[in-house]
């Protein structure tokens, strides 16, 4: 494995005792000569379930989610089953490994918009690796940087961050998050930047969601508009959706997947033939993007939904434009020349693509989880923009 970062935190064993986000976990002291005690410290059986639901355990392997503790790419114990977005979630050219890990004999319940419902007991794992450059993927070619897990306890959903430590040994919890200094190439260019673990509050932020009443964590990714495209799962590919039913971890599937919202696929490279796109193709393109990266706070139940700027992709823009942001005039934003969130035609005057471009802190969108600007992201979104007709009046 190439290593090419260096964390400024000294990535050594570090105890810390909260969650990120979390309640209803404990941790506990190692004893002398011991790498974890207690519930995280047992050796025996396969995934540390009982730790999962009681403890925040120190190091990552404790919980032996995978059959390899130095490889959560692959091997997954338990039933584990590997998943992918249509359209992935931005984060520093990250390569992003997906697991989630449903207790034997429960389902998560189907739903149209939102997350699926998972049972108490499920953990959804998400790896985040850098690689040393971007046109050469594969954890040979990449350096592990943290996992995040959701789990599922009987009080609600707990995130916890573990960073890897340089030699890609173990993970270790740190709750108030971390700054690593990276470097990584992509199309040819060397990029540095200080890639940033998220601290238990903004793990709340992103993962939020209020009633009106209550507010809780819940997973962003695992929705159905998300899910239903092919994953190859080692004899060829699938529809996920389909699998998730056949292994028994999905009930309430509709028997027509024709039925389901489907998120187009866009990945980098694709910004290519976005000329090439009818417009129909390249709104539903430009609003699958905008949803996976935005909208889990921009609705009505996220952080920002008193923005009035709602980008969920199952939302109509001709029903609804000033949601999508046409014409709409910001809620607090110092951008200078710019008035409008979107101004058709003009994707320069438009305060949504100078947020996505800019990477300083105080003006960058999503103004957490990312330190660089994802070019492929800010094409599709400016041919979006540029497409439409109209005009903002003062």
């Amino acid at each position: 494995m190439t290593h090419l970062l260096q964390t400024s935190l000294g990535l050594g064993i570090l105890l810390l005792l909260t969650a990120c986000g979390g309640s209803g976990g404990s941790s506990a002291d190692p004893e002398p000569g011991s790498k974890e005690a207690g519930v995280c410290g047992e050796s025996a059986g396969a995934i540390n379930r009982a730790a999962l639901q009681t403890a925040d355990c120190q190091f990552l392997s404790s919980y032996r989610l995978f059959a390899d503790a130095t490889d959560p790419t692959t091997g997954a114990n338990g039933g584990g089953l590997p998943f992918e977005l249509n359209t992935p979630l931005f984060t520093d050219y990250a390569s992003k490994y997906r697991f989630v890990f449903v207790p034997e004999g429960t389902q998560a319940d189907y739903q149209p918009r939102e997350a699926f419902e998972f049972p108490v007991g499920t953990v959804i794992s998400k790896t985040f690796a850098l690689p040393a450059d971007t046109a050469f993927r594969g954890l040979a070619n990449e350096t592990l940087i943290e996992t995040r897990l959701l789990i599922h306890r009987p009080n609600g959903w707990v995130a916890l961050p573990y960073v890897w430590d340089a030699e890609g040994g173990d993970a270790t919890l740190q709750v108030a998050g971390a700054s690593v200094p990276s470097t990584l190439v992509h199309n040819g260019q060397q990029l540095s930047f200080d890639y940033q673990v998220p601290d238990k509050n903004q793990c709340k932020q992103c993962h939020q969601f209020s009633d009106g009443d209550t507010s809780r964590i819940t997973p962003i990714g695992p929705k159905a508009r998300n899910l239903n495209g092919p994953l190859d799962y080692g004899d060829g590919q699938v529809n996920q959706l389909s699998h998730w039913q056949q292994q028994g971890v999905l009930s309430g599937l509709p028997a027509d997947l024709g039925a389901v919202a489907m998120v187009p696929t866009y990945r980098d490279g694709d910004e290519q033939g976005l000329a090439q796109q009818s417009d129909q193709q390249l709104e539903a393109l430009a609003k699958g993007y905008l949803d996976i990266n935005c909208a889990h706070c921009h609705r009505p139940e996220g952080g920002a939904s008193n923005t009035g700027l709602h980008l969920e992709y199952w939302r109509s823009l001709a029903a609804e434009p000033s949601k999508h942001g046409l014409c709409k005039r910001p809620v607090a934003y110092g951008g200078g020349s710019r008035s409008w969130d979107v101004v058709p035609g003009d994707a320069e005057q438009s305060i949504l693509h100078a947020r996505m471009v800019s990477t300083e802190p105080g003006d960058r969108m999503p103004e957490i989880g990312r330190a660089l600007s994802h070019g492929e992201g800010v094409a599709l979104v400016a041919a979006w923009i540029n497409r439409m007709t109209g005009d903002c009046q003062p």
